[in-house]
């Protein structure tokens, strides 16, 4: 190429002896231009290699490839890959991402990471050499990131499920009768004495909604949070008391702990959605209505919420295990006003910065003020406050990562104002576009004047 170049030279003109190159004709002079041209965007990039290689050669590969010499070597040794076992990791415990051998240093990217500045204000020329694109294909899914909540805490509006199990654990043998059970009462000290009811045929007496068991001889007998042993011995004072000598009174629990069972009736699905759960929502006040009780969860974490639902519910009725599950999180909000393409409210299914906001809304228009972005947000305790942020450097392009580009929380307002030649602009519209233009058109005001003054 360059020695066709030279020879195509020579035939086009000739050196003057001032040393000034001279051409045969028009076409000849614009060939030459233009390999010119085309020269120059060669030696630019020779020289934007140059510059690359020694940065690729002496910054560490972000994914684990390091430099194993001196840094004109220019080798790279890839780190030893280990089996990788999912059941030892968690949210806040990810693997490591596998990386994408390269080798060399070509493709070699650089970028900016705010995490070598923290805090610190960055520019292009912090870059240094980094891999964009560890997951190759797979970089539309991401890396496994850090968890959005360490602790996610249930607020007013989110949606819950509980699930209502029977424990199976160990009772304490001083369980207390309640309304509902069914007993088997007998005298084994008098042969001639009718039991009341019957452990094979699965029948027996009921103690009544009162508390009370009736009984033949002997009438009603408070029951109801008493122990077996101390119905016993209720039930022998109560025959003794009716003539029977030396009573040795028998009972045999036929169906106990009937509150539990009613509680489970009470939330069984299993002839529509399944199991037994039932679905509540916080209400503004923060509580959770539940069957027979009332918990105040709001600012909980799903296992305080579970040790709370469950003490509750142990006061009364034993042998039940209560476990929520979050179903459904309430709607997070944010509102993009100003001067934005679309001002709305948008929901937030994610973590969220101002620009993806903006983003959201369309973008700043031409007379929106990106340096004076102004952010209203609730605090704990309702008091508002307030912070501006200037975005103009990242949205052009000549800021890498702005320290002002901040996550947006729920309910957050972000008002984007008017430049001020957009504020001039609007006066001139108001005050004479639609103002003294719109009452006295600018013809006729024209045509009021003449040379000596106001027209007759």
């Amino acid at each position: 190429m360059h020695a066709i170049n030279k020879s195509r030279f020579a035939q086009l003109g000739s050196r003057t002896t001032s040393g000034v190159m001279t051409y045969n004709s028009q076409s000849d002079l614009v060939f030459a231009q233009s390999n010119r041209s085309v020269n120059f965007w060669l030696a630019a990039l020779f020289a934007c290699n140059a510059l690359l290689a020694p940065i690729c050669a002496q910054e560490e590969m972000v994914g684990g490839y390091v430099q194993s010499g001196p840094a004109m070597a220019g080798t790279m040794t890839a780190p030893q890959v280990t089996t990788v076992n999912r059941y030892e990791f968690s949210a806040c415990n990810p693997p490591a991402q596998m990386q994408v051998p390269s080798g060399r240093c070509l493709p070699c990217t650089v970028a900016v990471d705010c995490a070598d500045n923290c805090g610190g204000t960055q520019s292009w020329r912090d870059l240094h050499r980094y891999n964009f694109q560890p997951l190759a294909q797979g970089e539309y899914l991401g890396p496994v990131r850090l968890p959005a909540a360490v602790d996610y805490r249930v607020r007013v509006g989110d949606q819950l499920r509980f699930t209502f199990m029977v424990s199976r654990v160990h009772l304490a043998p001083s369980y207390a009768l309640q309304p509902g059970d069914k007993l088997q009462i007998s005298l084994s000290s008098d042969e001639s004495f009718t039991r009341v009811g019957d452990l094979n045929l699965g029948t027996g007496v009921e103690i009544l909604p009162t508390g009370m068991l009736h009984l033949p001889l002997v009438g009603p007998v408070q029951a109801a949070g008493l122990t077996i042993q101390q119905l016993r011995e209720a039930l022998n004072d109560a025959y003794a008391e009716s003539g029977h000598k030396d009573p040795r009174s028998d009972v045999i629990p036929i169906q106990t702990n009937t509150l539990l069972r009613d509680l489970l009736d009470s939330v069984d699905a299993r002839n529509g959605a399944g199991g037994q759960n039932f679905t509540a929502t916080v209400n503004p006040d923060g509580t959770l209505r539940l069957p027979k009780v009332t918990v105040s969860v709001q600012g909980m974490t799903l296992d305080e919420i579970k040790r709370e639902v469950n003490l509750r519910y142990a006061e009364f009725v034993g042998g039940l295990e209560v476990e929520p599950i979050l179903l459904q999180q309430a709607q997070h909000f944010v509102y993009v006003t100003g001067k934005v393409a679309n001002p709305n409210r948008f929901e937030l299914l994610g973590p969220t910065s101002v620009t993806q906001a903006l983003a959201m809304a369309g973008g700043v228009l031409s007379t929106g003020n990106n340096r004076q972005i102004v952010i209203f947000r609730r605090a704990e305790d309702w008091r508002i406050l307030a912070t501006r942020v200037d975005l103009r450097g990242l949205h052009s392009g000549r800021t890498p990562p702005p320290a002002d580009e901040i996550w947006l929380r729920d309910n957050d307002v972000v008002i984007v104002p008017v430049t001020p030649i957009g504020r001039f602009n609007e006066f001139v519209d108001q005050v004479f576009t639609r103002g003294v233009y719109g009452v006295f058109p600018f013809a006729q005001v024209g045509d009021g004047f003449n040379a000596s003054g106001f027209s007759n």
